[in-house]
């Protein structure tokens, strides 16, 4: 398969916590969690240290062909044995990413998907779109308000604070919604599946910041936006998006958590 990626963080004033890598038969994307404003978060560690070690074992995990859940699971428990001794791992507000996944396996492609990122394959049975949407369920009240207050103001900023807790209760518990964070268990809640390679024409995998052209803005639907990745790849629909961001900076007319958001894409031709 042929890959194309690009990440671009969010911010110039904060790290790009969105990672991305691949081997000839795999890709992996993360979308870092920014770390919740808690009294005691148990972890000194950032979201960034946090991606790059999971990411890397993922990767040599996916290579030994271990089943996608299995592979997140123990990269979950290895970069766990890095902090138990100095961090409180049992805190909720540990490091945590969204995760996205796919595998060649002969004539089968695996694909995983954690939290809020999606994967879209396009092929002989028409468009299918994988993705993860019970973050959304977690405090829809708290999360409603954000959307009430223009981006950049101080109620703004103490809405998402409070969103953040809110939907903190409900992270990693039956019921609520599941990040790659301390606890295997997560990966046990992954969507997971498999498609036959020769159905498959191409597929694209986006974090939340990069599919906002579609899910957000509404500027395009899934389709057309494969095609305008066909054309334009990555980097183009990423600059598009920060195009759209620039030109409503309050969120008056796209209501959002933030003005821009770590955004990767990546794009698999079979």
């Amino acid at each position: 398969m042929h890959i194309a990626f690009e990440t671009l963080g969010g911010s110039p004033e904060r790290p790009n916590e969105d990672w991305i890598a691949a081997s000839p038969t795999a890709v992996i994307v993360l979308d870092g969690v920014t770390a919740p404003l808690v009294a005691e978060p148990g972890c000194h560690h950032t979201v960034t240290w946090f991606t790059q070690n999971l990411g890397g074992r993922l990767l040599m995990l996916l290579n030994e062909n271990k089943d996608m859940a299995t592979a997140l699971g123990d990269a979950i428990d290895q970069v766990a044995d890095l902090h138990r001794d100095t961090c409180n791992l049992a805190t909720p507000g540990v490091p945590a990413a969204a995760v996205a996944m796919l595998r060649t396996n002969g004539d089968v492609l695996d694909y995983l998907v954690l939290a809020d990122t999606a994967i879209v394959v396009d092929g002989a049975n028409g468009l299918c779109v994988i993705c993860d949407t019970r973050v959304e369920q977690a405090a829809p009240e708290a999360t409603a308000r954000t959307r009430e207050e223009a981006i950049g103001t101080p109620e703004h900023r103490a809405a998402v604070a409070q969103m953040s807790v809110e939907q903190l209760r409900w992270r990693n518990v039956p019921g609520g919604y599941w990040v790659a964070a301390a606890d295997r268990k997560a990966a046990d809640n992954a969507y997971t599946g498999k498609i036959a390679v020769s159905d498959v024409q191409r597929i694209a995998i986006f974090t939340d910041g990069a599919s906002r052209a579609v899910d957000t803005f509404g500027e395009m639907d899934w389709k057309t936006c494969l095609d305008y990745l066909q054309e334009h790849g990555p980097r183009g629909l990423i600059r598009h998006v920060r195009q759209i961001e620039a030109d409503d900076p309050e969120g008056k007319k796209w209501p959002r958590f933030k003005k821009s958001d770590d955004a990767t894409v990546a794009v698999i031709q079979m």
